[in-house]
């Protein structure tokens, strides 16, 4: 299942790129493959397509049209392709909830046999084990969806889930399967997301704000990859060489209640890291959070370190990031305006921490996010 943002964005990126190329008429049909791949009366003099199926596949081999495909079915005979990066997006996933101190990662998808959801499930993988800590993965429906199986898949959910010692994080193939774990989960009495938090991949916006609770999820960047299929297709019309695959890295996670937690038993840890998620926006420094904290700063610093692997410093400087990138991209604030509601102070200094974390200014992030950005 791909998300319906995410084919959304894909045409949004198309139609910037075409804003651009103002030669360009697009024509985006929805009929079968052979009516709009040939529109009668009409010269087509390019392609891009998002095949499902094998026979697709082979249809589109046999236009005589230059074609480039988009999504997760991957070209066996050389038609060049853009997507997202899944494995990124998994190690985004689990690296999200190795942040918020779970030390077992879940992965669950529905079926293992398809190639986007496996490197999914690898990108979490590595991600966990490079951190040292614990994975585990489960398969709902080997094989594939079966309509009337839907009883069977939750009860082989529930019984997994219980088998499993909270506290724990679950990365989510798809947004529908974050959907139906936190329906699991409800159903099993685990306290979401106190007990067991969850993140899916997609970025859904028909979907994850509208589960209970609303459900976090890794934003794939379809705007981008119709943007960069477009410019593909635009080199191979005009006869240019071109890279056969572009995978493209999601950069962004929405976090909402369903991973709002913070795992670890020790009680002085979930204090600091409590006052600095809401307090951070504010000029606070190291000093704040030992103030608020019955707890000496070696000690503290050791606790802290061990439990999150990063410093309280570099606690306050990611919960800032997080937040200003996400201004950038939703409002029309200005850097320094952005630089203050983020607790930055000033903007020389939001740039240090984001040419340090992100590899670039802010400025230029959002020029990124924001050219090619939905709003719908």
């Amino acid at each position: 299942m791909v998300e319906h943002t995410a084919r959304r964005q894909i045409v949004h990126g198309i139609g910037t790129y075409v804003r651009e190329k103002t030669t360009w008429q697009p024509l985006i049909p929805w009929a079968d493959l052979e009516r709009w791949a040939r529109p009668k009366g009409l010269k087509v003099d390019g392609v891009i397509a998002y095949p499902h199926t094998r026979e697709e596949m082979d249809f589109l081999l046999g236009l005589d049209l230059p074609v480039v495909c988009v999504g997760p079915f991957s070209p066996e005979a050389g038609l060049p392709r853009v997507n997202w990066d899944d494995r990124v997006a998994g190690q985004l996933a689990a690296g999200h909830l190795a942040e918020a101190g779970f030390r077992r990662i879940g992965f669950v998808g529905n079926d293992f046999a398809e190639s986007y959801i496996r490197d999914r499930l690898e990108g979490a993988r590595t991600e966990t084990e490079e951190r040292g800590l614990e994975f585990v993965s489960l398969e709902l429906e080997p094989g594939g969806h079966r309509p009337g199986a839907e009883k069977k898949v939750a009860g082989r959910a529930a019984a997994w889930l219980r088998s499993l010692e909270p506290a724990f994080g679950l990365v989510a193939a798809t947004d529908f399967t974050g959907f139906e774990l936190l329906n699991a989960l409800r159903l099993t009495g685990i306290a979401i997301p106190e007990a067991a938090a969850v993140i899916s991949i997609g970025g859904d916006n028909l979907v994850c704000p509208f589960c209970e609770p609303a459900l976090s999820s890794v934003v794939l960047p379809g705007a981008e990859v119709g943007y960069q299929a477009a410019s593909l297709l635009d080199q191979l019309m005009g006869r240019r060489n071109t890279a056969n695959e572009v995978l493209l890295p999601p950069q962004r996670v929405v976090a909402r209640r369903s991973s709002d937690t913070i795992a670890t038993r020790d009680e002085m840890v979930r204090l600091a890291l409590g006052y600095i998620r809401e307090h951070a926006v504010e000029p606070i420094g190291v000093s704040d959070v030992l103030a608020a904290v019955p707890l000496s700063r070696r000690p503290l610093e050791l606790r802290f370190k061990r439990a999150t692997g990063r410093t309280l410093q570099k606690e306050i400087w990611r919960v800032r990031l997080a937040r200003a990138k996400d201004l950038l991209i939703e409002t029309n604030l200005s850097i320094a305006e952005i630089a203050h509601h983020c607790g930055f102070g000033e903007p020389q200094r939001m740039t240090e921490v984001f040419q340090r974390e992100m590899a670039q200014a802010p400025g230029a992030f959002r020029k990124a996010h924001r050219r090619l950005a939905d709003h719908d």
